[in-house]
């Protein structure tokens, strides 16, 4: 057996969307890690697609957004189909986010630019390494993996299972995985074709009396998706492709043409489970280990990502001596309520649109015209199934200064909330700036908003905060202030010019979306909402920021 000459800090298990995610992260902050898988390359195949609009964004802060893209096909809609035509659309244009659509990208294609981006900045895959054993005391964590035949002992100050449904981390942990399998079973095919009467941009589900069907344009070729009718059981060998082709027929009448072979196909169940805890110590699950369900609206692999999004950036102060078990306990208080909040929607969305019984899919399909005819309740649907509405409003880790009886709440995020996006100017030099472009450097981002012509008190608190913040929190934070206008400030100097930006809200969208006082917003390296204050309180942000970031 031999001992792991180099130890990472962080050891990751499972190779795809979730583990690189959180490795790249981990290694833009400067935390060493490795990632191991068992296969011993990646799966030609899989059934996940789509990448919403926040993951969007949580690629963009990782800088492999446009590499995605390129790999992909934009969808601007998701197009749902009763037995008499379309009953409803959800746009993704009108989303506030500055990438507005639906992705399609097949996993495969997802994880080779990924893995692209993790070797690039360094950090090392073991592919064909199977965890063995996995034992933690309070100085680390030592795994043993089987690799080329040898077993080597591999030791880190902590561990994360991104290893999927099958987890091998979740059962050596011991951890229930509870849940239900669904009773419906599923035929997957990918196939090349050219609907003469389907919009190549957007999602298509139909229901219909023969079963479901679900048509999905890709960057080449169509996927295809149908409910099996009969008992599976009774089904030897792989699926047929005229099961696809009759229930095209059924969707889109008898003399549509139909595909002639499938690139791929495949027969699958589907489940509802979700572990019992996030985290064992130094021992953490992130992904498809910690939660399982339909594939219906796409949530799985974005709830993967945004485990690991979340995650990363705890783990980084954890590793720097910061936050300790409260920290990581904060990852499960936070993550665990958004899957439980997915999974009852999914399952929800997954009983509907298999109901049988003719009056029960008449009435349904009522309801679901009644909400596309109400714009404002389809925004919502999709700001849902976007991911933008996830918050951490209940966490331990957010806060606010004592503004909380002044009608705050009507006026921007509350603490826990996504940050939302603004378009504003640099007032060094003249170039358009975004709020949410901030998280391309992993640190925490204080936004300064001077919501009129700034008086003396507010300038003495705003030189004290640049004068102090970048000396006591320069590994941790950035400074950003905002104001109406250009502001006269003594030219940045030693730490402060490189942790203090000045931008413009020139046309007034910083306002619009957080209100207009004068108040002190800090954004998380996940972009989210951990405290805010009108700017005469700043004295609490250091209290905040020295409880948080510094443990004290």
């Amino acid at each position: 057996m031999n001992t792991g000459s180099t130890a990472p800090k962080v050891l990751i298990v499972g190779a795809g969307p979730t583990g690189l995610t959180l490795g790249i992260n981990l290694l833009r902050a400067g935390v060493p890690c490795r990632v191991i898988d068992k296969l011993p390359e990646r799966q030609p195949h899989s059934r996940a697609l789509g990448l919403h609009a926040r993951t969007l964004e949580i690629f963009d802060a990782m800088g492999v957004l446009e590499a995605v893209r390129a790999e992909a096909r934009p969808l601007a809609r998701i197009r749902v189909h009763g037995e008499k035509g379309p009953l409803l659309d959800l746009e993704f244009g009108d989303l506030t986010s500055p990438f507005p659509e639906l992705l399609c990208c097949p996993q495969p294609r997802l994880e080779a630019v990924l893995e692209q981006r993790y070797r690039r900045l360094g950090g090392e895959l073991w592919r064909g390494a199977e965890l063995l054993e996995a034992s933690q005391d309070g100085s680390g964590v030592t795994a043993v993996v089987r690799r080329d035949g040898q077993e080597t002992v591999l030791g880190t100050q902590l561990l994360v299972g991104a290893d999927g449904a099958h987890s091998r981390v979740r059962d050596l942990l011991g951890l229930p995985f509870e849940g239900h399998d669904y009773r419906e079973h599923f035929l997957l095919a990918d196939v090349d074709w050219t609907p003469p009467d389907l919009a190549d941009d957007a999602f298509h589900g139909f229901m219909l009396a023969e079963g479901n069907l679900a048509a999905i344009p890709m960057p080449e070729g169509w996927r295809l998706v149908i409910s099996e009718n009969g008992d599976p059981d009774d089904e030897d060998g792989e699926p047929r492709l005229e099961a696809f082709q009759e229930r095209l027929r059924a969707a889109l009448g008898e003399q549509v043409p139909v595909p002639e072979r499938a690139r791929w196909m495949s027969r699958f169940t589907i489940q509802r489970r979700l572990v019992s805890h996030y985290r064992r110590n130094r021992i953490l699950l992130a992904g498809d280990a910690c939660h399982v369900q339909s594939p219906l609206g796409a949530q799985g692999m974005n709830t993967g990502i945004g485990d690991a999004f979340n995650l990363a950036w705890k783990l980084v102060l954890f590793c720097r001596g910061y936050g300790g078990g409260k920290l990581l306990d904060s990852y499960q208080q936070e993550r665990r309520p958004v899957a439980e909040d997915m999974l009852r929607g999914v399952d929800a969305l997954s009983r509907a649109s298999l109901v049988r019984a003719r009056a029960l899919r008449g009435a349904r399909d009522s309801l679901i015209k009644l909400a596309g005819g109400r714009p404002q309740m389809t925004r919502r649907l999709v700001r849902r199934a976007s991911q933008l509405d996830v918050h951490y409003r209940h966490s331990p880790l957010v806060d606010a200064g004592p503004d909380a009886e002044m009608g705050w709440r009507h006026q921007g995020p509350l603490p826990g909330d996504r940050v939302p996006d603004a378009a504003l100017v640099s007032q060094r030099d003249g170039g358009e700036r975004r709020v949410q472009a901030l998280l391309r450097q992993p640190l925490h981002h204080l936004l300064v908003q001077l919501g009129e012509e700034p008086d003396h008190r507010s300038r003495v608190i705003l030189h004290a905060l640049l004068s102090r913040l970048p000396d006591e929190y320069l590994n941790e934070l950035r400074v950003t202030v905002i104001s109406r206008g250009d502001l006269e400030l003594d030219p940045p100097r030693g730490a402060m010019a490189r942790a203090v930006h000045l931008w413009r809200d020139e046309h007034g969208a910083f306002e619009a979306a957080f209100g207009d006082a004068s108040r002190l917003w800090l954004m998380r390296p996940d972009g989210h909402l951990a405290y805010r204050a009108p700017l005469t309180d700043a004295d609490y942000l250091f209290a905040y920021l020295e409880r948080m970031l510094r443990g004290a």
